[in-house]
């Protein structure tokens, strides 16, 4: 938290100044962010805010932070060391970026006392969440309605915004009865998991009814949608009443861009999407959520949204879109 160049390239130089000013004149509000401090995104807007008064918790180091709570204060210890506490009269604001960091609870076994331990953990950083002398980003309630998928794609479409025809079926001929073949399938859950020590993610590919024929599709139930020919990849970044559009050209790449590792840093900053700004702030505001990271894509008949993370990530995108991100969500919880 002392003043660190974020997302800064040389042709931004000329408007990075607020990056390296004093942040003594922001709101002594306090400042809640959970997630770990060894996350980029949290460590960029930690960087942006005054030691005194911020908090950086998540489950797996809370009782570090956490010096006493009772029915009327939470008593924190901020960046500085020092006590800060939470209570109505100095109302505070949060970010909820990530409740535990990944892998805390690996080889932990469902039932057993680790699990009990962990669980307790989650329950008490819950309290907090819920404080009543704290504002939020997104509260921790929206936030998980929010990144259930069809949650999302209801609300799209009561906001008019256009969406991939999407089922929900454990019979694959159904499947291909209302999307027509081939369709895709997408985790309705996480789309990456641990296997052996190893992060794996879960691309979309598109199939045919005969593929998944003998597949239970509601074991581990899966979104079936119709294939999107896409012209162009679109990351859209919200932040409260602010967004900011991002392209990637969809030429020669797989179904799924994420698998094309140099597609990581190709997005450029775009001005060619109104509409899909507009769309983009009316659905985060439909679903309460004052950060959104959101996925769109570009076909034929134009902009169509395809995903939307409440806490998703934006360090990947070009560096004068990264810069005003940040500061508006620092901005935002310092009280600016």
């Amino acid at each position: 938290m002392n003043g660190l160049k974020v997302g800064v390239g040389p042709a931004d130089e000329d408007r990075s100044g607020w990056l390296l000013e004093s942040v003594t004149n922001l709101s002594a509000r306090p400042v809640v962010i959970v997630g770990s401090p060894f996350d980029p995104h949290v460590r960029v807007i930690a960087d942006l805010l005054p030691t005194r008064g911020t908090v950086v918790i998540d489950a797996s180091r809370q009782h570090e932070v956490l010096r006493w709570l009772d029915l009327r204060q939470t008593a924190l210890i901020d960046a500085a060391g020092e006590v800060l506490k939470l209570e109505s009269g100095c109302p505070g604001r949060g970010w909820l970026r990530r409740l535990a960091p990944a892998g805390w609870d690996r080889g932990v076994a469902l039932g057993g006392h680790a699990a009990a331990v962990l669980s307790s953990r989650l329950s008490l950083l819950a309290t907090l969440l819920r404080d009543p002398g704290l504002s939020w980003v997104t509260s921790v309630d929206a936030l998980y309605a929010a990144e259930n998928k069809l949650v999302q794609y209801r609300a799209a479409l009561q906001e008019g915004v256009r969406v991939p025809s999407t089922m929900v079926s454990g019979s694959a001929s159904d499947l291909a009865d209302g999307l027509g073949e081939p369709f895709v399938l997408k985790p309705f859950g996480p789309g990456n998991f641990e296997d052996e020590g190893h992060q794996q993610v879960v691309h979309v590919h598109a199939v045919h009814a005969a593929d998944v024929a003998e597949v239970e599709l509601l074991d581990a139930p899966f979104i079936a949608q119709q294939v999107v020919h896409a012209h162009k990849h679109l990351r859209v970044v919200t932040v409260q009443d602010h967004a900011w559009v991002t392209e990637l050209d969809a030429t020669g790449l797989p179904l799924d861009w994420r698998e094309h590792a140099p597609a990581h840093h190709a997005f450029t900053a775009s001005a060619c999407w109104p509409e899909v700004e507009s769309g983009a702030l009316q659905l985060a505001a439909a679903l309460h959520v004052g950060f959104s990271s959101q996925d769109w894509v570009v076909d034929n008949d134009g902009p169509l949204f395809l995903d939307l993370n409440p806490g998703g990530q934006w360090l990947f995108l070009p560096d004068r879109v990264t810069t005003p991100i940040a500061r508006a969500l620092a901005g935002w919880l310092a009280g600016s």
